[in-house]
C-alpha cells in the first residue's frame, strides 16, 4: 500500500493512486474478516442460540459498502482526468510495482480461497483481494498505452476496473442482505421443499413453513404438519427430518405435528359417546 501510495504520487499515475487507496479499505476489511472469524468460533448460549455465526454475513455486508464506496471514488477521479488537463505518468514504474502487486495479491487471493471460499465473510475479504489484483492488471495495461502514446489508458483502466469490483460488490451485499432478510438459501429450491414436505405419506397439509440460513450455509426449517390418523406423530417427525437431510442437506429443523380436524364426524361420535 505504502510503495503504491509513494510511487502514485511521484508519477502521477490514477491507476496506482486508486489501488493504493483500496488498499487501505483493505487493511480494515481483513482485520474486520480476522475478528469476524473470532466471533463466529464463540459456542453457542442460552442468550445466543446459534452462537455469532451471522457476524459472518454483518463482516461481509460491512466489506461490501466499503468496496462500493472506493468504486465510486475511482469513479469520479478517472471522469475528472478524463475531461480536465491531461497529467504525465511515468510508464515504467507504473509497470514494475503493477506486476509485483499482482503477483502478491494473486497469492494472498488463493490463500483466502483455499481456506473457506464459500464463507460470506471470507468473499467478503477475498473481493478486496481479487480488487486489488484486477488493480495492478489496470495498473499494467495503463503503462502500456502510456508507452503507446495514449495518456488516456491511465483513467479508462480505472474505470473498467472500478466497474468489474463494482460487480462483484453487488453480488456480495445481494448474498449478504438475503441472509440478513432471511430469505431462503440460494442453494435451496423452497417450492420444492414444500411440495416434498406436502407429499410426505402420512401428511395433509403443511403451513408456518419458514426456511432460512444463519450464515449463508447453514439451512435452518421450521414448519408445522397436519398428519392425519393414521400416521404417528414421532415415527413422521423422524421420516420427514431424513427426507429433508437426505434431499436438501436441511439438518437443523423444527418441525411441530399437529392432528387432522374431523369436523362433524367428531361431532356425531362425541354425540354417540355422550348418549
Amino acid at each position: 500500500m505504502v510503495i503504491e501510495l509513494v510511487a502514485g504520487l511521484i508519477t502521477g499515475s490514477l491507476a496506482l493512486l486508486s489501488d493504493a487507496a483500496h488498499m487501505v479499505t483493505d487493511v480494515a476489511a481483513l482485520g474486520l474478516a480476522l475478528g469476524v472469524i473470532y466471533l463466529a468460533r464463540r459456542a453457542p448460549s442460552p442468550r445466543a442460540s446459534f452462537g455469532l455465526l451471522r457476524a459472518e454475513v454483518l463482516g461481509a455486508f460491512a466489506n461490501g459498502i466499503t468496496l462500493a464506496i472506493v468504486c465510486f471514488s475511482i469513479f469520479r477521479e478517472a471522469i475528472e482526468r478524463m475531461f480536465g488537463e491531461p497529467v504525465e505518468v511515468a510508464a515504467a514504474p507504473v509497470m514494475i510495482i503493477g506486476s509485483v502487486g499482482l503477483l502478491i495479491n494473486l497469492g494472498s487471493a488463493w490463500h483466502l480461497y483455499r481456506a473457506d471460499s464459500d464463507g460470506l465473510n471470507i468473499r467478503g475479504a477475498l473481493a478486496h483481494m481479487v480488487a486489488d489484483a484486477l488493480g495492478s492488471v489496470a495498473a499494467m495495461i495503463a503503462a502500456v498505452g502510456i508507452w503507446l502514446g495514449f495518456p488516456l489508458a491511465d483513467p479508462i483502466a480505472s474505470l473498467v476496473i472500478g466497474a468489474l469490483i463494482l460487480w462483484g460488490t453487488v453480488r456480495l451485499l445481494r448474498d449478504a442482505s438475503r441472509v440478513l432478510l432471511d430469505f431462503a438459501p440460494s442453494g435451496v429450491d423452497a417450492d420444492a421443499v414444500l411440495r416434498e414436505l406436502e407429499a410426505m405419506e402420512g401428511v395433509s397439509e403443511v403451513h408456518e413453513m419458514h426456511l432460512w440460513s444463519i450464515d449463508g450455509r447453514l439451512p435452518v426449517l421450521s414448519a408445522h404438519l397436519v398428519h392425519d390418523a393414521s400416521a404417528q406423530p414421532v415415527e413422521l417427525r423422524q421420516r420427514v427430518e431424513a427426507m429433508l437431510d437426505r434431499r436438501f442437506g436441511i439438518r437443523h429443523t423444527t418441525l411441530q405435528t399437529e392432528p387432522l380436524p374431523c369436523g362433524n364426524d367428531c361431532a356425531l361420535f362425541e354425540s354417540e359417546q355422550s348418549t
